[in-house]
């Protein structure tokens, strides 16, 4: 047994190293410095029954005041005070969801803590006719409609073998209850099958719209469809105009961004941001009249930090979560994996959502005012 103050030595050394890192900005104001939020990181270092780790960090701010947070592939099981993870069977499942009460993180997936059955599962994995080792969901970005939670997931299965051997096949929209979040129904959306754009990677709801992003090679595209019926007679963005045939869609902007990426609004401006692709650690923002641009002023807000030494070690898809934004800025997550599976077993500590505030003067710059 190791004595705890040696314990609460290695947790705290732990600590101290993972918010030490420095977070490189260009701005050169100390005021418009990109800081990290402890607080928030902090909530998702769960060490009881349920969420210990996961990707994604998708955030969907319900009408009773909670927060569903929406996450990939997930561990569920214990932690040790050395920050190491036991190994179950399956080591992760494939999504969950985590409600936020105030101070209270809930994580919600089919069945018992102890199923390991994800949050939402392809009618295949239902029916018993595969498992989830074969095809899976990943979610995507989510909306309250219709007094419903409804977010899109991307459909995938394993194609080859390997970690990148995976390929997507559709984007399905699963509608959720409220304030139960029961699931209620699932639907294929034809358009991604057609186009190969994985829709719904973003959304933005509008006054007469919702605004459907996705990506293919990299390239960012948009759809919409009505306020009053999201599944049906999508229009495409051409990059000038709106078309109801999708094979006239053409890319928003010339940018390789990540697969995973927001689109808000702030003020009278609407603002994309993305962390670069190929696994870059630059994290950008654009700026544009219309929730489909045209986007300018790209400009580099921050670089992801690794915050251990491990050159397995890599980041990828920050996404913004305006519902927390507060003097010190927006709240923007990103998330942390490794090459190799076996460091989330040596060091818990890796595979998490972390939080950084980005000051809305950084996010404007001085041009823009």
């Amino acid at each position: 047994m190791i004595p705890k103050t040696i314990k609460y030595f290695i947790f705290f050394a732990l600590f101290f190293i993972q918010f030490s890192c420095s977070i490189k900005t260009n701005s050169p104001d100390k005021k418009s410095e990109v800081r990290f939020d402890i607080e928030f990181t902090n909530k998702f270092d769960m060490r009881k029954p349920g969420f210990t780790g996961g990707d994604g960090t998708y955030s969907v701010e319900l009408p009773d005041g909670r927060t569903v947070w929406m996450f990939g592939d997930t561990f569920i099981g214990e932690v040790t005070d050395e920050l190491t993870r036991e190994k179950t069977n399956p080591m992760y499942i494939r999504n969950c969801f985590v409600v936020q009460d105030d101070d209270e993180m809930k994580t919600l997936h089919k069945g018992n803590l102890e199923d390991f059955i994800s949050m939402a599962v392809p009618k295949e994995v239902e029916f018993g006719t595969k498992s989830e080792l074969d095809v899976w969901f990943w979610p995507g970005d989510g909306i309250v409609h219709n007094n419903r939670l409804k977010v899109f997931m991307s459909k995938f299965h394993q194609a080859n073998e390997g970690m990148w051997g995976f390929e997507f096949l559709e984007s399905v929209l699963i509608e959720y209850s409220l304030p139960e979040l029961n699931e209620v129904s699932k639907t294929e959306i034809p358009y991604s099958m057609q186009s190969g754009i994985h829709f719904g990677h973003a959304l933005f709801q509008g006054e007469d719209f919702i605004y459907i992003y996705g990506l293919r090679d990299q390239k960012p595209y948009v759809a919409r469809a009505k306020t009053t019926n999201l599944l049906n007679d999508w229009e495409f963005y051409t990059g000038t105009s709106w078309d109801a045939d999708i094979s006239k869609i053409q890319p928003m902007l010339d940018l390789n961004g990540s697969e995973q990426f927001s689109v808000f609004k702030f003020k009278n401006s609407y603002i994309l941001l993305t962390q670069l692709g190929s696994f870059s650690k630059k994290v950008c923002s654009l700026i544009g009249k219309t929730p489909y641009g045209p986007w300018i002023d790209r400009q580099v807000l921050f670089e992801t930090p690794i915050n251990y030494n491990n050159e397995d070690l890599f980041t990828y898809n920050a996404l913004a979560h305006p519902q927390f934004t507060n003097s010190d800025g927006l709240l923007v997550s990103y998330n942390t994996n490794s090459f190799n599976l076996e460091d989330h077993f040596k060091n818990a500590g890796i595979y998490k959502p972390r939080f950084v505030r980005v000051p809305i003067d950084l996010l404007f710059g001085k041009k823009r005012h």
